[in-house]
């Protein structure tokens, strides 16, 4: 079963993706969720195991951005055979933010408001649906 973690501030947002990964192919995947960067970075280092992560850019305490960077040193230092996947899902949509977060260790990325297909779609990029 996959495991995926859902960094936000916003627990409306939060609820939206749960819901749209509910009523999709990926419908038994494990769900963890966080408000900031600092409490989905806790997560993964407490060894939480993690296929896909879901952050929003703008939180406080840690943004996404920080959070991908710090996620990132954190799975070199840690000799991670494998990083975990990261979409980025926010409204910072300008091709230079997309650009800086794609250059700090995102995957993919996703521009608020997005339907279900969209992230059903971009899911599939980074976590393959098995049968």
């Amino acid at each position: 079963m996959a495991s995926i973690m859902i960094v936000d501030d916003s627990s409306v947002t939060r609820k939206v993706i749960k819901k749209h990964i509910g009523s999709g192919p990926y419908a038994s995947a494990e769900l963890i969720e966080a408000g900031d960067g600092e409490q989905a970075l806790e997560n993964v280092k407490s060894g939480a195991k993690i296929d896909v992560i879901l952050s929003d850019w703008n939180m406080p305490k840690m943004n996404g951005l920080e959070f991908v960077r710090k996620l990132r040193e954190h799975e070199a230092s840690s000799g991670v055979a494998e990083p975990v996947k990261i979409i980025m899902i926010t409204t910072e949509g300008t091709i230079d933010k997309v650009t800086e977060a794609m250059e700090s260790g995102v995957n993919e990325y996703i521009v608020k408001p997005f339907t279900a297909d969209t992230l059903t779609k971009t899911l599939k990029k980074v976590l393959p649906l098995r049968v």
